[in-house]
């Protein structure tokens, strides 16, 4: 398989016809139809049916198709950043983050870092700890905030905060009167708690098993943001970080102290300090400040 037969074939799949494939490429209709059974021989795939001089994508061609599309939009992506740091200078800076931090906190620091770079580009990716992880190890990301920094190489891996866990509670729950919730005071509820693989997860089972209390546990959700939503709906209390909470106030949630302390930890893990943009480095203390103001210690 190769650049040419690809692009043979994507032109075929966005054009219609070999003919018309031919023109775009500046080549001839059987030099199209040569390269493209090359490519069906190489994929082992079946990428068209003949109907006389029609041809007619396969599932696995379509499939294919989409695949191919999907790393052109790479491609594109890489035009794009050429045209930024020619036309802007300052060129782009690339976040990753989980959820729990990237629906909410990060959009309000990229707001205030933008109005002081006004020429910056700034994309923000969304996903699991590991895959975030990945991502800055690949330098597909500059930065990554993330609560499990496992595995992460020779990235460099820095605590942000670690904040303390709060209680959320569905409206009209009988323990919203209280100002300070207990592991005691969940014993028998409705809960609502993360995911299994989910580090946060196995420190909040260990502080209920080693207070003795057992909880119904009704429905796991891979993330804070969807606990709090399943809270909003009444199926029951969950222990959430205190950032992801109050973006749920709106939906009648109450908040309340929890004890013993859980904490959620925050990271940022980078490329090795000489690897480091000045934006990025940037980025980590406009985080950080962030942070202190908002959740102080």
């Amino acid at each position: 398989m190769n650049l040419r037969q690809i692009e043979a074939f994507r032109s075929v799949m966005r054009l219609g016809s070999m003919t018309a494939a031919a023109e775009a490429l500046y080549t001839s209709q059987p030099n199209v139809s040569r390269l493209i059974a090359q490519l069906e021989l190489s994929t082992g795939l079946k990428l068209f049916e003949r109907a006389g001089v029609r041809l007619i994508p396969t599932k696995e061609g379509s499939a294919f198709f989409q695949e191919v599309e999907r790393a052109y939009v790479g491609l594109d992506s890489l035009r794009q950043s050429a045209k930024n740091i020619r036309n802007l200078g300052t060129g782009r800076l690339r976040i990753a983050a989980v959820p729990s931090t990237g629906l909410t906190l990060i959009p309000q620091v990229i707001k205030h870092f933008v109005e002081t770079h006004p020429e910056l580009t700034v994309s923000l990716h969304m996903n699991a700890s590991p895959t975030v992880v990945q991502w800055v190890q690949s330098q597909f990301c500059d930065l990554g905030v993330v609560v499990q920094p496992s595995d992460a190489g020779p990235l460099e891996t820095l605590l942000i905060t670690q904040l303390r866990a709060v209680c959320v509670l569905p409206p009209g729950h009988r323990l919203a009167v209280q100002e300070l919730i207990t592991a005691q005071d969940l014993h028998g509820e409705n809960f609502v708690s993360l995911c299994h693989g989910d580090g946060t997860r196995e420190q909040m089972d260990k502080v209920f098993e080693n207070a003795g209390v057992e909880r119904k546990l009704v429905v796991e959700g891979q993330y804070s943001a969807i606990n709090c939503e399943m809270v909003a709906s009444g199926m029951g209390a969950a222990l959430v970080s205190p950032n992801v909470a109050q973006d749920f106030l709106h939906k009648g949630i109450t908040i309340h102290r929890f004890e013993p302390e859980l904490l959620f930890p925050v990271y940022v893990v980078t490329p090795a300090a000489s690897g480091q943009t000045p934006l990025a480095r940037q980025f980590i203390q406009a985080l950080r400040e962030h942070y202190e103001t908002e959740f102080p210690r």
